[in-house]
């Protein structure tokens, strides 16, 4: 009985998710695009919370960064689907995204 359970054990242990093939890059990639579509949902959420009672002096720059996941997104598309050999768009990240609010 014990060497069983034992065996069970160690079957269950070697077919566990992590002894699982590693992902292609191409799935990576595509899991990268999905995430980016949850992060811009998210910063979605977070944009129409901030527009109620904000009076803080520094404010997230949502449009900067909506662009550089715009980027980012476009970039990954680009290598998973190219459709032939063009130029590459030398556009770089931004990366600030907190910006002090001016005072009328």
């Amino acid at each position: 009985m014990k060497n069983a359970l034992l065996s069970f054990l160690i079957l269950l242990f070697l077919g566990s998710p992590a002894f699982a093939a590693p992902l292609t890059e191409r799935e990576e990639l595509t899991l990268s695009l999905n995430q980016l579509s949850q992060i811009e949902a998210s910063l979605q959420r977070a944009q129409q919370s901030a527009r109620t009672g904000n009076n803080e002096r520094y404010y997230f720059d949502y449009p900067r960064i909506r662009s550089d996941i715009t980027t980012l997104r476009s970039g990954i598309e680009h290598y998973l689907t190219p459709a032939r050999a063009q130029p590459r768009d030398t556009a770089t990240l931004v990366g600030l995204y907190r910006e002090e609010k001016t005072t009328p």
